[in-house]
């Protein structure tokens, strides 16, 4: 399906301008003409977009809290009446695959878009040597106790620190479940685990698609997910607005791009790596099965690929005998500022 000219900007942002199958998503997402213009015309307030688009002002103002609701666009917290569009293509679907009434057809061009299409930019991608949006947080337990462990590398460090905490449905899993792509899935059912903190939980509120948590509970979900050997993520900088996810590797997407496709620029490492003692390993591969990043082989005992290991400490967790610690490898100018 052609791309309409109002948005071929976008697309070729978002990084396929030539895409059928996103042609297809956009034609679910903005499907009257009005939704369209006020796109085509975004950033801006209500007044301004009405300017440029030559749509009353009451017509932009409902239209665009419609698209906002329904994580097409996104409102711009503490500026009345300002929207923008979303700036990379994970963070619309993202948006948009949580919002519950969405029929399948968008679903199924999505894993198109990020399975088949995505893949194909992945040397564009790497040309650009982007930073990663995501870092990896380590379960701070496993960190050995002479390390100095940062409130940045501290999931519950950062949840205890937060004034306002939310949580929302996984988007990877949720795409991942509505293509069946998640039967064996590890992640607790039925329970959130993307967190979100202060400006990022204030737009999920705004939205009206998360819940309200307390830091017992956040803390309590942290708990659930390092049980179930997710990876902790989180916003690839130190800020106050932070969002936190739990990721498992049979659905999350950067993992895919990661172990699948070659992209190791779809996170970064902690500042941390894993430390095996051979003369502790029994060779029971526990480690091997539970990495996420296909770091750790097993022959008679088991071995750790310092180039892939990104320090999430799961490893550390699964061993029985207490033979792998997380070290310290990079230092904490590693961390992005901004």
């Amino acid at each position: 399906m052609p791309l309409p000219p109002q948005l071929l900007p976008y697309a070729t942002k978002l990084g396929f301008p030539e895409s059928e199958t996103l042609g297809k998503i956009f034609a679910i997402l903005f499907k009257d003409p009005d939704s369209i213009a006020i796109a085509g015309v975004l950033p801006g307030t209500v007044k301004e977009i009405s300017a440029r688009s030559g749509i009353a002002e009451e017509r932009v103002r409902e239209v665009a809290k419609r698209l906002a609701r329904r994580g097409i666009i996104s409102r711009i917290l503490h500026k009345e009446d300002a929207y923008r569009l979303f700036p990379a293509m994970i963070e619309l679907r993202d948006a948009t695959v949580i919002t519950p009434d969405y029929p399948q057809e968008l679903f199924d061009m999505w894993e198109i878009l990020i399975r088949k299409e995505m893949p194909k930019i992945v040397p564009l991608l790497k040309s650009l040597d982007l930073p990663p949006m995501l870092r990896v947080i380590p379960i701070e337990e496993t960190v050995e106790s002479a390390t100095q462990v940062l409130d940045v590398d501290s999931a519950r460090k950062i949840i205890k620190g937060a004034s306002l905490i939310t949580a929302i449905p996984c988007p990877c899993r949720t795409q991942a479940n509505r293509v069946g792509r998640a039967k064996d899935c590890p992640a607790p059912k039925d329970v959130n685990l993307c967190l979100q903190v202060n400006g990022f939980a204030e737009a999920v509120i705004d939205r009206g698609v998360g819940e309200r948590l307390s830091t017992e509970e956040a803390l309590r979900r942290l708990s659930l997910a390092e049980e179930a050997g997710l990876v902790h993520t989180a916003r690839n900088n130190i800020k106050a607005d932070m969002f936190m996810c739990n990721c498992c590797s049979c659905c999350c997407t950067a993992l895919f791009l990661h172990n699948q496709i070659g992209y190791r620029s779809s996170l970064a490492p902690s500042r941390f790596r894993a430390r095996m003692d051979e003369s502790l390993c029994t060779g029971c591969g526990a480690c091997g099965e539970r990495c996420p990043f296909q770091a750790i082989g097993v022959e008679e005992v088991a071995s750790i690929d310092v180039e892939k290991c990104y320090g999430c400490g799961n490893c550390v967790l699964a061993c029985p005998v207490q033979a792998i610690v997380l070290e310290e490898a990079r230092p904490p100018e590693f961390i992005r500022k901004t």
